[in-house]
């Protein structure tokens, strides 16, 4: 077929999912607390972001790479004034404590495995999510990306309780998250539902899985695993290339300096049937990891790694014909 039944980016025009506040309980999300003087520093020298500087109730994203670069995943760190509230894909829990094991060298750290006040989370998200929080909660809440906050909430199971709301600022523009108990998230869920004045859209997995296909945000582990690196994945904000040095850093900062990164995660979009593997002329130039739902579009929405050199300058389209 050719190239041009192929483009990339949505066109908003064809959902109106960003105008609405979206809720989605995290269920494929792990949440760990690490305690001890040398957590943080520990994390920092394994992962690739710099954590240094963090302070208490402040957030940031971090890939944890492997000796190759590769992704092993991409955690999410909450500095609290007592412990680190460590996130995770929930598959990739038992891979990622090995691998804080393995490098654990003498440092004094207590991981909590069963940790009970954040032990799931919700996403709440889009153009309105700020407005819900402040009528909600009697606030007037203005939280830039990466900081947190504790909300008082009168749960029915457990009284007055506290939640923290974090601006993570991955999925959205305005991505926020809650983090709680599961018996007070669904709570939440049910309190925001009842608000009439807005448009609560309540995301199931396979909902939130065509939402995040569709606006190009990798996930582990169809996009973010070890076949791959962090610059391939569109993950460099997520790099420190001035802090100190970490597993993985060495490849990662040659791919960059010299351009030698060899493929990108771009969005398609095609009506046609094709192939997991993308050829041209027998050739295989990239491999599709990711696609929406029948019922998004009948599914034409997918993600997928493509050689950079079959690529235009903006990523925007292919410039190549016959792709099979």
């Amino acid at each position: 077929m050719w190239l041009r039944n192929f483009f990339f980016g949505i066109d908003m025009n064809e959902s109106n999912i960003l105008n609405k506040v979206n809720l989605h309980y995290l269920n494929h999300y792990s949440y760990v607390s690490i305690k001890g003087d040398d957590a943080m520093g520990l994390l920092d020298r394994l992962t690739t972001n710099d954590l240094s500087s963090l302070k208490p109730m402040e957030h940031i994203y971090t890939i944890l790479t492997s000796t190759k670069g590769k992704m092993i995943d991409l955690l999410s760190v909450l500095k609290l004034e007592d412990q680190i509230i460590l996130g995770c894909s929930k598959d990739a829990l038992k891979t990622i404590l090995e691998w804080i094991d393995f490098y654990t060298f003498g440092e004094e750290i207590e991981i909590v495995i069963d940790q009970k006040n954040y032990e799931s989370s919700l996403m709440v998200f889009g153009d309105n999510a700020v407005e819900l929080f402040n009528k909600t909660f009697d606030l007037d809440m203005s939280l830039i990306e990466g900081k947190s906050m504790y909300v008082a909430f009168n749960s029915n199971s457990d009284g007055r309780s506290k939640i923290l709301i974090i601006n993570k600022k991955y999925y959205h523009a305005d991505h926020y998250e809650i983090y709680s108990t599961t018996s007070i998230l669904v709570q939440l869920i049910q309190l925001f539902s009842k608000k009439e004045d807005f448009d609560i859209n309540l995301m199931n997995d396979k909902e939130f899985n065509d939402y995040r296909i569709s606006n190009n945000i990798p996930v582990y582990p169809s996009e973010i695993n070890e076949s791959y690196n962090p610059l391939e994945a569109g993950l460099k904000k997520y790099i420190s290339f001035n802090k100190g040095c970490y597993v993985g850093q060495e490849v990662i900062t040659r791919l960059d300096s010299y351009a030698k990164v060899q493929n990108k995660l771009v969005l398609i979009k095609t009506d046609n049937e094709i192939e997991t593997d993308l050829t041209f002329n027998d050739v295989k130039i990239g491999q599709i990891t990711s696609h929406t739902s029948e019922n998004y579009f009948n599914g034409v929405y997918k993600l997928a790694y493509v050689k950079k050199k079959f690529l235009n300058d903006n990523y925007d389209s292919f410039e190549i014909q016959n792709i099979e």
